[in-house]
């Protein structure tokens, strides 16, 4: 059995990446589940909380994510799968896992440090497709993701609205308050800048404008991209986004997956 084990299962894009991956191992057949610590994810994959009631067995392969396990639990094989940067430094670990996964090369060479084995696996795609754009979207805006002072959400309002267009909205739930009220609500008039709230249907979202913008400090590898891209949706992004990104398939993902893991 494979169980993916991660130290944050609320929104956020690794959430969406192991619930996926979740979702499309169990489709090819192999028994997975994702634990984590919120409750965000157990509606959306096979899932349990990662609590104390949470157990390993001798023959589980598992994927960690975002947890300093400290010393190499007696299972089959483990893997670490990085999603982040100086929020968890790989490089500055004793290595209780047998292999790490990156996202891209950029991702891989930040953590230059870790000089271990590791593997460069990209984030699967959903399912989404490319609906012709309305008359009504075209010149709508959206500002896709949590609002924070890392997504720098004010400066992909004040970019949107500096391209001329004629409404934004604001897609995503506030993870910073103070941010929020000092940065980004003063630019919320309700008329031309709306805040829409985080949306779990993402074809109806990106239907819904004709481009999408992000502006972040720092990204390993930007979903709202794939998902632009999958849409038909122009994407605007910045310097943080400019990751290199090699196209696989799912199909080409699960098999990356399924050789890391041994299956």
């Amino acid at each position: 059995m494979v169980k993916i084990l991660s130290g944050w299962s609320n929104k956020g894009g690794s959430t969406f990446a192991f619930i996926n991956l979740t979702n499309e191992l169990n489709k090819n057949g192999i028994d997975t589940t994702f634990y984590g610590p919120h409750n965000w994810h157990l509606d959306k994959c096979k899932s349990g909380l990662l609590d104390n009631t949470f157990t390993l067995n001798k023959e589980d392969t598992i994927i960690v994510h975002f947890l300093n396990l400290g010393v190499r639990p007696d299972v089959k094989r483990v893997i670490l799968s990085c999603h982040e940067k100086n929020l968890f430094e790989v490089g500055d670990m004793k290595p209780f896992w047998d292999e790490t996964v990156f996202i891209n090369n950029k991702h891989r060479n930040y953590h230059e440090r870790y000089t271990g084995p590791f593997n460069i696996i990209p984030n699967l795609r959903e399912s989404l497709i490319k609906n012709k754009k309305s008359k009504e979207v075209i010149g709508v805006a959206g500002v896709v993701g949590s609002i924070d002072e890392n997504k720098q959400t004010h400066i992909s309002i004040q970019r949107a609205l500096s391209d001329g267009n004629k409404k934004v909205y604001l897609f995503g739930n506030v993870t910073d308050t103070n941010y929020y009220n000092t940065q980004v609500k003063p630019l919320i008039d309700g008329d031309i800048v709306v805040e829409y709230g985080y949306i779990s249907d993402k074809q109806k979202m990106y239907d819904m404008v004709s481009s999408a913008y992000l502006s972040s400090k720092s990204e390993v590898a930007s979903l709202v991209k794939d998902e632009c891209e999958s849409t038909g949706t122009n994407f605007k992004g910045n310097y943080a986004t400019n990751n290199d990104s090699e196209f696989l398939t799912n199909e080409e993902i699960i098999n990356k997956w399924k050789n890391i893991l041994k299956l």
